[in-house]
């Protein structure tokens, strides 16, 4: 199994802001949040150095933060360094956050170098032009069992077979 490994580029929680909503700020750095796709409701707390960007971005007149239909979450902040992105509640951010994956799974290419990246449950991200031939022929169409698609053990043990025939290599990312 890979290990994943954040690269603060954001993306993920680029359109994040749709479904994360603050409602009710408690002080400078708690916040209650909710979730509108399971109306969940979690308590957040605000890294330090966040606090003024987050208050300032809560206290923002309603419709200055994005597009209707893609904004960013409210706490993803561009770090202090300028260098990249980062959850400004990553301590205590939800669980939908906490499960959250770039990318599912690695694929090497016989002599070891990263041909690509299994992203969600079936699309893959590579410029190998063979690998991405594999994948469209092969292995896009396979039934998930599991809910949450790539995850699923069946599936995993059927593509890295498929690409071990085909002298790549699968590491499902843990």
């Amino acid at each position: 199994m890979a290990t994943f490994t954040c690269d603060s580029c954001g993306k993920c929680c680029s359109s994040f802001g749709s479904f994360i909503a603050i409602e009710r700020q408690m002080n400078d750095r708690d916040y209650y949040c909710r979730y509108s796709l399971t109306r969940d409701r979690f308590p957040v707390h605000v890294d330090a150095e966040y606090t003024d960007e987050v208050s300032e971005r809560y206290s923002a007149p309603a419709g200055t933060g994005g597009s209707a239909g893609k904004r960013p979450c409210p706490f993803l902040c561009r770090k202090k360094d300028g260098v990249g992105l980062t959850c400004a509640i990553y301590a205590t951010r939800p669980q939908v956050c906490r499960e959250f994956r770039c990318y599912r799974m690695l694929v090497y290419d016989s002599s070891g170098h990263l041909s690509g990246k299994v992203i969600g449950a079936g699309e893959i991200s590579t410029v190998d032009e063979t690998l991405a031939r594999l994948w469209k022929e092969k292995i896009l169409s396979l039934p998930h069992a599991h809910p949450a698609g790539a995850n699923d053990p069946v599936w995993v043990k059927t593509v890295t077979g498929i690409l071990a025939a085909h002298r790549y290599r699968g590491d499902a990312v843990e």
